[in-house]
């Protein structure tokens, strides 16, 4: 791993050669859970994304801190770890009042439309981290032949709930925002809950299997099934 500072109270490790491995997302999750865990006398927050972790200092590090650290890291990487994650199956309607963006990248063909859900539904993702927004996760998983670019000109306003695709990832909107990602669907569950902890119920690591459901489902659970937690089992992944 490659260390780098930023600024005077942030560190930056470098993990992309790690990244090949796609069970690496758990393992770096709990890293960062155990480095704040460790060293919550220095470390005021810590912050992975796709192939970074940024360790933000409570105040300007010594070189004492930093080695450290590093010598921390080296003893962590070399542990073997078991890991605990879920496998959440999310129901989604896929009625075209919330997959415009779908039938019109088709042309409104409907043949084409209906075999890309089909595919799509097939598919196990993972979550991998969170950006954008609080409760948006991004998922892989997907297939090179269901990529979508994103669209040309984003959308203003995209609803809570809505299922979208941008290129090879896939995630949710939490709450209201603009949003440049190709609608596919809308789930009835809340991503992000401020006052739950952790506030997102999908930890990096996690699987996601996201199944059909009616307009009529759609409309009868949004409002009693909002806050409640998915289906879901557990599985183990070992290092």
């Amino acid at each position: 791993m490659r260390f780098n500072t930023f600024g005077k109270r942030a560190y930056i490790i470098n993990v992309e050669k790690k990244i090949q491995n796609n069970s690496i997302v758990a393992w770096k999750s709990e890293l960062c859970n155990s480095l704040q865990r460790e060293f919550k006398d220095i470390i005021e927050d810590v912050v992975f994304s796709l192939s970074e972790i940024t360790l933000f200092f409570k105040d300007i590090p010594n070189g004492k801190d930093k080695k450290q650290i590093r010598l921390w890291l080296e003893d962590f990487s070399l542990k073997k770890q078991n890991i605990i994650r879920n496998i959440w199956e999310i129901p989604v309607c896929f009625d075209p009042v919330f997959s415009q963006d779908l039938l019109f990248y088709f042309g409104n063909n409907p043949i084409a439309y209906k075999a890309y859900i089909s595919d799509f539904l097939k598919c196990i993702f993972q979550v991998n981290h969170y950006g954008f927004l609080p409760g948006f996760f991004y998922s892989s998983g997907l297939p090179v032949k269901l990529n979508l670019p994103r669209k040309f000109t984003p959308l203003r306003l995209v609803e809570p709930g809505t299922l979208a695709i941008g290129k090879s990832y896939v995630g949710i909107y939490p709450q209201k925002s603009p949003g440049g990602w190709h609608r596919i669907g809308r789930t009835y569950y809340s991503f992000f809950n401020r006052l739950n902890n952790p506030p997102c119920f999908a930890l990096p690591g996690d699987k996601i299997k996201f199944n059909s459901i009616s307009f009529d489902e759609y409309q009868n659970k949004k409002i009693h099934y909002a806050n409640k937690l998915p289906k879901s089992r557990s599985f183990e992944i070992i290092y």
